[in-house]
């Protein structure tokens, strides 16, 4: 089959590798840290299911957001790598 939405060009790939994100579905125990592989292709931030995985969950680009440190996300070891990415009147990602 024909794949019109292939992955990112190698070369603009500004950063790649796996990040846990908290998924935005909040259930009875709180809400989950989702193990995702994400690429930053010039302004735009994807993230897969997996490093093979061949379509993206989601997509968004990064112009207007800004990332900053948030300890208070986790309680465990990892707490120190929590960042958000933030951007008024869109959604937040941690």
């Amino acid at each position: 089959g024909l794949d019109l939405t292939p992955k990112p060009v190698q070369e603009n790939i500004l950063k790649q590798g796996y990040l846990e994100k908290r998924s935005r579905d909040h259930s009875f125990f709180g809400s989950e840290w989702q193990k995702r592989w994400c690429v930053l292709h010039r302004r735009t931030f994807y993230y897969y299911a997996n490093e093979k995985s061949k379509q993206p969950k989601g997509n968004f680009s990064m112009e207007h957001y800004s990332a900053q440190l948030a300890f208070h996300l986790r309680k465990d070891s990892r707490k120190k790598c929590c960042f958000e990415l933030i951007c008024p009147g869109k959604r937040t990602y941690e």
